[in-house]
């Protein structure tokens, strides 16, 4: 049987992402387990040994393919299927082992953990080397492990009657002290423990909290052998079926309840309150609220805890964060462990106010309960509700946290050394575990110690009796016979009727880590730490810090669901749960029903009563193992040197884990600016001013484009230059790289290359000195100069020329204009945003001769900026950005040179320096499709105001691009995106393909063809004919000024008074004019400016057929408004300067010279609100009305 698949999909990004699936693309169903090893091993030797960039996803990939390697060596099956990895889990317990033996699964369980095992055998080689051969005065740890030979000897003996049972095997407990030494060998008792805990097939792994361990000696042998161990450590907190059976799950809860009385209920929440009231009064809440809210709290007091926990944990993280980057050692540590005291404080602060905030939530909602009059009428439906379901188990969980941690131990080590397993030592490790002695030393252990967490949650000691009831455990193994199968202390060994019983609980769901090898631990701890640990196995962090890290490793390195996290937390290993009570009243002591706890036994005589559970042991057990003939040659055959935990290392296999490092050598930021750093500045600004650049610098980047040529020509001609325009529009930076040739003309010639060096005479001066001596001046002059210059020298002819050239830059209309002796290039009228020019922008930015420094760089060919270069001189990419940058245009954004080459720098280099490039190379973030929208400044919030892709709703082809439905050879060669299916819910890695989709894919297109904005039905407006578009305009105009049913035919011409400042209310027409009555002026540039500059049309004018400067700009801005006009948006009422241009607009088409000469001339108001139209009809030869007409307003 095989559970239901789940998608594992890793959270990497760039070309991880695009390595990861086609890597998982190679794993079919009948792909081998060896096979599939293989490619795991391929793909962590690549990141570990020859990928050098992206250090945070290089560490997120090496953990994402050491996970995907645990769970196939636990029996996860893996199958890569319509661009998804599908992993699911067999379940091997149940129906599902019908055909398989015990001993098989027992040894396949055994083979997942072997990894483990053998990590940790190898961690401790200097322990066990040490353990075995200690040195003087000190006996080898081989002696307390008994000889099979003698051990069978003694049982022979036994059988025979020559010495008694109880001769032959002398059991007793020994509870391991920290510095206690054996006496026998010398070694540490804490050393022999963990001696023989190594021996096991599980890896060993520890808790923090309380523990007992225990060795369970032989007397009768001569160095007192080990027979077992065992220890008992804190209970988990989560286990269902435990809960259950003592009472601590809501769920068993309602239940049982709902079967009561109205009374006995009410009494039953009562309980619960008390449960709350004593967990509240565990913490020290001094700090968080006042007694009053403790008291009577509200909904706004439990959020302002919420918050308050929040904010702690936030500065917990920041706490570990400094602690990293400064010296630990430096900082005052807690007792806790490797933190500070400061954290600590946080950690606890943020339980505090959690636990609080719980408690007190579900204290209001069982307090409000219990007080309603109602009560009997509503308590049923509490208890179904989700907020009656919280509190019940908020109470419960108050009740658990009191003694889970005291009264109740997990017995998570117990077994048999051998050759004693062959003799049921486990069995007798079980029973001794529930001895009297066991609860003697627990109480003498812990009597007076102070429980840790509680003790921080209360801010002062809190002692809580140290009364042990409850001893629980789980199997091994979920197969085969269980030591703790019908095992029990039978009462009347101690004239009771009690029965101490292991009893079989239920079973465990599979969730562990026994399956996560220490590799792979340490991997994902380093590949979520952020720079931190947040798991630090601090006692008080939480239970099972492995668990832990599993869990939020999970969570943050797979793009999966909370259930599909849960799942991948799960191995085939589950287990039964077994669960023993120490006291006759264990239930009702532990539900606080009862104060005191009553044992089977008197525990003050806790050697006798150890003692009669031993001869039990001997009794039950021992002796019917003594008449098993074949027992005595498994014994014997027992390889005590091969037993030694030494002959299981593998002395040519050193197990290491290396962190992953950064690239140690990257190119230095060049000061002198003529490398790298001179392209990365261009986003910056501070390589883009030509005054501060070298002449040959200049060069590399120029564009040549046909103003080179104009100027040269209008040069050899003999003309006076103007280089005009904002600033920033290049015009320095064409002088001055033009001036060798224009100076090696063989023609005499003035230039000045910056005007804004000079003031208004000198600027006369100089250009009347070089008329009068018929040279050509070539200058370059923003615009504001220009004009300041023409003020104050308007007589002077070339000044004048100049300026005139300048101000008529853009005709409308076939006009004239003298530029025999003067030729002005207004660069504000240039269109830099053309595919020319695009095209060169980028070849000269991504020239190798830029890039000399990278060749000494580790990374190479493999950064971003290699990359970005290649794919910036794609065709296709370019293509599809000048269909950007139209629109750009078309919007009418004036881009310069310096824009355009800020653009290209910053795909280029994500406006990043080398070492955060190293860093973050192949991250989504700085994908070039999305540094396309990312940039910031004028230039890029048009771009994003212009197009993405993202935007565009396409029916076909996003269907195909969320299941990666696309053929391979479409996209541009070399272009490689995942071979994965992307989830419905991943919208940012959707954003990414979609634009990948529009810039580098030949069906990209497909996007443009179905556009039907406001951008692509502005420029479609523009390329109509004239007629078109005056009827489409006279339409648009009518319906601004409120017709329902608008005429595109005549345009009614309307004057508006309004007082104070508001919106005009009536509005009236004393005429219309006809669309004959209009014409379209189109821009374009002087013909002597044409020849070296293009521009972009992204506008006309509506004009008045026989008065030109009677016109209304229709650019995207105006036609937008006109546009809502026609959506139904009151345009009308708004007092932007756009509705002021289309009144004065109209305002100039009145007047009376236009009425006709008849008698009766009409007059029409129109109240825009209502839509209400009156019609008057004047005589005036008469001087009165003629008629009166009412009427809803339509076409007009």
């Amino acid at each position: 049987m095989i559970n239901r698949e789940i998608p594992f999909r890793p959270r990497l990004e760039g070309e991880f992402r695009v390595r990861f699936y086609n890597a998982a693309s190679e794993i079919t169903e009948k792909t081998p387990t060896l096979a599939i090893a293989r490619i795991t091993e391929r793909e962590i030797e690549w990141v570990e040994n020859d990928c050098q960039y992206n250090i945070e996803q290089r560490k997120k990939y090496r953990a994402v393919w050491f996970l995907f390697r645990d769970l196939i060596r636990a029996s996860w099956k893996a199958c890569y299927r319509d661009g998804v990895l599908y992993m699911s889990l067999p379940t091997l317990n149940g129906a599902d082992i019908h055909d398989t033996t015990s001993p098989e699964v027992k040894a396949l369980l055994r083979s997942w953990m072997s990894e483990s095992r053998h990590e940790r055998l190898v961690g401790y080689t200097d322990f066990i080397n040490r353990m075995e051969n200690p040195g003087a005065n000190k006996q080898s740890i081989a002696t307390l492990i008994a000889d099979g030979e003698e051990l069978a000897a003694r049982m022979e003996r036994a059988h025979a009657g020559e010495i008694e049972v109880e001769d032959a095997i002398q059991p007793y407990l020994q509870l391991v002290r920290e510095n206690d030494r054996d006496e026998f060998t010398g070694l540490k008792t804490s050393e022999i423990w963990r001696y023989c805990r190594l021996t096991w097939s599980t890896p060993a792994e520890t808790t923090p909290g309380r523990t007992m361990q225990y060795l369970i000696r032989d007397a009768a042998h001569p160095m007192h052998a080990v027979m077992g161990i065992a220890s008992l450590e804190n209970c988990a907190v989560q286990i269902t079926c435990r809960d259950d059976y003592i009472g601590w799950n809501q769920k068993a809860f309602i239940e049982r309840v709902i079967t009561v009385d109205n009374d006995c209920a009410k009494e039953e929440f009562k309980q619960l309150l008390v449960y709350l009231e004593e967990g509240i009064s565990g913490i020290d809440y001094s700090e968080l609220c006042t007694e009053m809210v403790v008291e009577n709290p509200t909904d706004t007091d439990i959020q302002l805890l919420l918050d308050e926990a929040s904010n702690a944990e936030q500065n917990r993280q920041q706490l570990l964060r400094n602690e990293v980057e400064s010296d630990i050692d430096d900082v005052e540590k807690s007792e806790l462990g490797s933190i500070s005291i400061d954290t600590e404080k946080a950690l606890y602060r943020r339980k505090r106010a959690e636990q609080l905030a719980r408690l007190l939530s579900a204290k209001k909602a069982i307090r409000d309960l219990i007080n309603a009059e109602n009560f009997n009428e509503i308590w049923i439906d509490f208890c179904k509700s989700e907020t009656g379901s919280s509190a019940i188990r908020s109470a419960l969980v108050a009740q658990k946290t009191k003694h889970i941690g005291s009264s109740m131990m997990e017995l998570n080590v117990c077994g048999a050394i051998p050759p004693y397993n062959e003799i049921l030592g486990g069995k007798l490790v079980a029973l001794l575990a529930t001895s009297p002695q066991v609860v003697h030393d627990y109480k003498e252990r812990y009597a007076d110690k102070a429980s840790e967490i509680a003790s921080r949650l209360k801010g002062a000691p809190v002692c809580r009796p140290a009364d042990l009831v409850y001893v629980g455990t789980t199997s091994l193994y979920y197969v085969g016979s269980s030591q703790y199968n019908r095992l029990k202390i039978p009462g009347k060994i101690f004239d009771t009727d009690f029965d101490i019983i292991w009893k079989k609980l239920g079973m465990t769901i599979g969730f562990g880590t026994m399956h996560i090898s220490k590799a792979t631990t340490m991997s994902l701890t380093e590949a979520t730490s952020d720079g931190f640990n947040r798991i630090n196995h601090v006692f008080g962090e939480g239970a099972s810090p492995k668990m832990r890290l599993l869990t939020m490793a999970i969570r943050e390195l797979l793009e999966s669901t909370n259930e599909d996290s849960k799942d991948f937390s799960k191995h085939a290993m589950s287990r039964i749960v077994y669960g023993a009570c120490l006291a006759e009243n264990t239930f009702d002591y532990l539900l606080g029903r009862e104060s005191e706890p009553r044992y089977y036994t008197d525990m003050a005589d806790y050697v006798s009563g150890t003692q009669k559970i031993v001869d039990f042991w001997r009794n039950r057990w021992l002796k019917s193992r003594l008449n098993y003939e074949p027992i005595y040659q498994r014994i014997r055959e027992f390889d005590k040197q091969g037993f030694l935990v030494s002959n299981q290392i593998d002395e040519d296999e050193e197990w290491s884990f290396s962190k992953l490092k950064e690239v140690p050598h990257m190119p230095t930021n060049d000061e002198t600016k003529t490398g790298l750093q001179f392209v990365r500045d261009f986003y910056r600004g501070s390589s883009a001013y030509a005054d501060h650049i070298a002449s040959d610098l200049l060069s590399v980047i120029h564009l040549e484009t046909k103003l080179d040529t104009a100027i040269m020509e209008a040069a050899l001609s003999g003309k006076d230059i103007v280089l005009t325009g904002n600033p920033g529009d290049g015009k320095t930076h064409i002088i001055r790289l033009l001036k060798n040739r224009l100076e090696n003309t063989g023609k005499p010639i003035c230039i000045e290359l910056d005007a804004s060096t000079l003031s208004n005479d000198e600027i006369y001066l100089k250009w009347k000195a070089a008329r009068e001596s018929n040279t050509p001046f070539v200058i370059a002059i923003n615009a504001a100069i220009l004009y300041s210059v023409y003020q104050k020298h308007s007589d002077f002819q070339p000044i004048k020329d100049a300026y005139f050239q300048m101000s008529h830059a853009v005709i409308f209309h076939d006009e004239v204009t003298d530029d025999r002796n003067l030729v002005v290039f207004d660069l504000s009228k240039r269109e830099v945003l053309t595919a020319d020019i695009l095209k060169k922008a980028i070849e000269k930015l991504t020239d190798d001769t830029h890039y000399t420094e990278c060749s000494s760089c580790p990374l190479n060919e493999s950064c971003d900026v290699h990359k970005n270069c290649s794919l910036l001189n794609s065709a296709l990419f370019q293509e599809r950005l000048f269909v950007i940058l139209q629109r750009v245009s078309m919007q009418g954004y004036h881009a310069t040179v310096r824009e355009l080459q800020s653009l290209i720098a910053y795909l280029i280099f994500g406006n990043r320096s080398c070492k955060a490039i190293s860093r973050t190379t192949g991250s989504n973030q700085y994908n070039l499709v999305n540094l396309v929208f990312s940039g910031k400044g004028a230039l890029f919030d048009a771009i994003r105001n212009a197009l993405d892709p993202v935007t565009i709703s396409h029916p076909t082809w996003d269907e195909r691009i969320l299941i990666n439905d696309i053929p391979n050879n479409s996209w541009v060669d070399g272009y490689e995106i995942p071979a994965e299916a992307i989830a419905y819910d991943n919208y940012e890695l959707f954003k990414l393909r979609k634009r990948q989709f529009y810039f580098f894919n030949k069906n990209g297109e497909e996007l443009l063809k179905i556009m039907d904005d406001d951008v692509t039905r502005f420029q479609e407006f523009l390329g109509q004919d004239n007629g078109k578009i005056i009827r489409e305009l006279v339409r648009k105009l009518n319906i601004f000024f409120g017709a329902v049913k608008a005429s595109n035919s005549e345009l009614q011409i309307w004057t508006g008074h309004r007082y104070d400042n508001e919106p005009r209310k009536v509005l009236i027409s004393m005429g219309s004019i006809k669309k004959s009555g209009l014409k379209i002026g189109r821009p374009a540039l002087l013909k002597s400016m044409k020849s070296g500059i293009d521009m972009t049309a992204s506008y006309i004018r509506l004009e008045k057929k026989d008065a030109a400067h009677i016109f209304l700009k229709i650019d995207f801005d105006m036609y937008m408004l006109l546009s809502e006009a026609e959506r139904g948006v009151p345009v009308l009422f708004m007092e932007s300067d756009l509705v002021k241009k289309v009144w004065r607009f109209v305002e100039q088409l009145q007047s009376f010279e236009d009425l006709d000469e008849d008698d009766t001339v009409t007059i029409s108001l129109l109240d825009v609100q209502n839509k209400k139209k009156i019609s008057v009809a004047i005589d005036r030869e008469e001087n009165k009305y003629s008629s009166i007409e009412g009427e809803r307003a339509k076409e007009v």
